[in-house]
């Protein structure tokens, strides 16, 4: 909960040249023609950028595009579509999403009012449209809530001011609720992504459970919706003004949290009363220790923090909280450390400032004005934390899509972060090529992303990427970049090779159904064909997908209306669901032809016995989830004579409810389960209560 910024024109960003330029500022040579608060980083490489005016106008979005040269100083601004009539928003949950889309949700301030805003929407960059979407039901206000981006791709964000959570189903604009045995109220907190898919939280101990001195902090495992213990950060990082008043005093605000290759996470605190504490959680062992406090008085009640291309953290601090002036600090592992701030620092609050991933290792930072600047940080990444590219087509056609994948292209953190609001992750890969002959850069949107984790170690992640139109051909390199690390380059070839032949690869799915662990399906075929009139030269065969075998028969060159096969059969090594692609690159027109490949492992039929007794009308559970193969699930719900409910079958995997049965029992839902997905069942009691039973089976 901030106040409005009153002084107009004040800038604050970072800029800190490697060694050989020296420590310096340097802002943006085109500055953009609005004040700006929060910004994105969009999959083609440009900057989203959100209007901050307290006024109608914060309705209003602009895209920042590097220059030529991937130079975002020397970066140009364009306009974008304006969010849906009534719906101008400041201090928002959201980020972009696993297609590329930019999700908006709530609003401390709508059209400059308080009012603590429910009201969300969803943006496409490809079409420039905005789409309203409703809030979960009941929900009437979502205000500055906290949100983060689940590993499965999920959006989740916290009811605000209450306990409950709730998952974006993208493909349908709804919610389902979640983590609904929080034990804290969902105010002011910064959840951050885990690897392995866990979200931390530091604990803020508002209103009823004011509590001056706690200390704790809690983990949310996806795989079961539920909030658990992670233990006292062993120093207080929320506002609580204990020495200095107390609960009427306490501004509830805490500092950003950031994750560092090492696999250790900085979070920060906030304190009205004297200098902010620190303390460090090792996500290795899951304990906390105490970091340094914060010199001079400083702390962070809401404010930015990034993580640098070189693992250290860049952070914003400031006196008390929303005091002025700033001041940068830089954390290495061991020791804060001041590091110069820009002039305009006098003038700013740690909760102006925003940070941002840029794909060229830069951190780009707004302060509630049109005055932007880029830090560049001293030193470089270590090789471990590059991603790597395991395969990719190496012809690439102007305005094609192709498939992409190797390992880490998450990166091993989410990037930036900031106290509650203002989710700036940028852990999702970005394609970059660079022609060989120019150096001119091209960024190519990347959309549809296997995983949104982060320090992803040696699982493949995939992606696909659609090659500008306008890029320059010839021979160019390729990278993956992930939160400013880039990839080693792979070396491609852009358009000029194309026949003008057409190939169609079929089927374009495969699906090998259930095989034993370390088991053998049978060989399937896949045909490519020439069905043009010129002919078409095979250059490469592709299999991704660690859990699969090919035998390819296609080389050389194909005559027109000519085949040729490549054989694919599954062998998992672990239990599973286990993906792939066979991609063929050529120089046909509609190069490269792909199929997709699925099937699962250790996954075997069973019987489904749940029971449990609700004491109170109205009154609901949720049963564990059990993994299902392909096939049809039928269950069914024992219940009291003259009892009504409601009996709901949930798929977990995809937060979407596939069959539901309302009324006096016996109920009976029967639904057909996706192979690999984890389901579970919804009981209440809408009339009546007492014991209840499901038996059924699964396959």
């Amino acid at each position: 909960m901030k106040l409005s910024r009153f002084l107009p024109g004040l800038v604050l960003l970072a800029l800190w040249a490697n060694a050989a330029v020296g420590q310096t500022w340097t802002p943006l040579k085109n500055a953009p023609p609005i004040d700006i608060g929060y910004m994105a980083l969009a999959t083609d490489g440009s900057v989203l950028a959100h209007a901050r005016t307290y006024s109608a106008a914060d309705s209003q979005w602009y895209k920042l595009t590097p220059d030529i040269n991937g130079s975002y100083v020397n970066g140009t601004w364009s306009q974008l579509a304006s969010m849906p009539t009534g719906y101008a928003p400041i201090d928002f949950a959201g980020g972009v999403l696993a297609d590329g889309k930019l999700l908006v949700e709530g609003g401390e301030y709508n059209n400059a009012q308080d009012v603590e805003s429910n009201l969300g929407a969803i943006y496409d960059p490809v079409a420039n449209t905005w789409t309203s979407v409703a809030p979960p039901s009941g929900w009437s206000q979502i205000g500055d809530a906290s949100g983060v981006i689940l590993a499965n791709g999920t959006f989740m964000m916290g009811q605000q001011g209450l306990f409950n959570s709730a998952l974006f189903n993208e493909s349908h604009l709804s919610w389902s609720i979640s983590g609904t045995n929080k034990p804290d109220y969902n105010i002011e907190e910064n959840w951050m992504l885990l690897p392995g898919g866990k979200v931390l939280n530091v604990e803020i101990y508002a209103y009823s459970l004011y509590n001056p001195t706690g200390t704790g902090s809690e983990l949310y495992d996806p795989s079961t919706g539920q909030w658990s213990d992670a233990g006292s950060t062993g120093v207080q990082l929320w506002d609580s003004a204990a020495s200095c008043g107390g609960a009427n005093s306490a501004s509830y605000e805490i500092g950003p949290m950031v994750l560092r290759p090492d696999g250790t996470v900085f979070a920060t605190g906030a304190n009205s009363c004297g200098a902010g504490h620190t303390a460090i959680y090792n996500t290795a062992t899951g304990k906390w220790t105490a970091g340094p406090d914060f010199p001079n008085g400083l702390d962070i009640a809401d404010g930015p923090a990034a993580v640098e291309t070189n693992g250290n953290v860049l952070m914003m601090a400031s006196p008390g909280a929303y005091q002025t002036p700033s001041t940068f600090l830089e954390w290495n592992g061991s020791t804060l450390t001041v590091v110069p701030a820009p002039s305009t620092a006098a003038g700013d609050s740690s909760w102006y400032g925003a940070m941002l991933e840029l794909p060229n290792g830069q951190i780009l930072f707004s302060d509630l004005s049109q005055n932007l600047q880029v830090w560049t940080p001293a030193g470089t990444y270590q090789a471990a934390w590059q991603p790597t590219v395991s395969s990719v087509a190496t012809t690439l056609m102007p305005g094609s899509t192709y498939p992409i994948s190797g390992t880490q292209f998450n990166g091993l953190s989410e990037g930036a972060a900031y106290g509650d609001d203002q989710q700036m992750a940028t852990n999702y890969p970005l394609v970059r090529i660079v022609n060989t002959a120019t150096g001119h850069v091209f960024y190519s949107r990347t959309h549809d992303h296997s995983s949104m984790g982060v320090a992803t170690g040696n699982a493949i992640v995939s992606t696909n990427f659609d090659v500008p139109a306008n890029i320059e051909t010839g021979a160019s390199e390729l990278y993956v970049v992930a939160n400013g690390i880039p990839s080693n380059p792979v070396a491609v070839v852009v358009g000029g090779g194309s026949s003008g032949g057409a190939a169609t690869l079929s089927p374009g799915s495969i699906d090998f159904g259930n095989v034993a662990v370390n088991g053998y399906s049978s060989w399937q075929s896949l045909t490519l064909s020439n069905t043009g009139s010129t002919p078409v030269s095979i250059s490469n065969v592709a299999l991704n997908g660690a859990a699969y075998i090919d035998q390819s028969y296609c080389s050389g060159t194909l005559a027109p209306g000519a085949q040729c096969v490549i054989y694919v059969a599954f062998h998992p090594a672990a239990n599973g669901t286990f993906n792939g692609t066979v991609s063929v690159t050529d120089d046909a027109s509609n190069s490269p032809q792909v199929a997709t490949l699925t099937g699962t492992a250790g996954i075997s039929g069973g019987n489904l016995n749940f029971s449990g007794n609700i004491a109170s009308q109205g009154d609901y559970v949720f049963t564990s989830n059990f993994t299902s193969g392909a096939g049809t699930v039928t269950a069914t719900l024992n219940v009291p004579a003259g009892t009504s409910w409601r009996f709901v079958a949930d798929d977990a995997t995809t937060n979407q409810s596939v069959a539901e049965q309302d009324g006096s029992g016996p109920l009976t839902v029967t639904f057909t389960a996706v192979a690999g997905d984890n389901y579970n069942f919804f009981v209440q009691a809408t009339a009546g209560s007492g014991a209840w039973s499901i038996a059924g089976s699964h396959p």
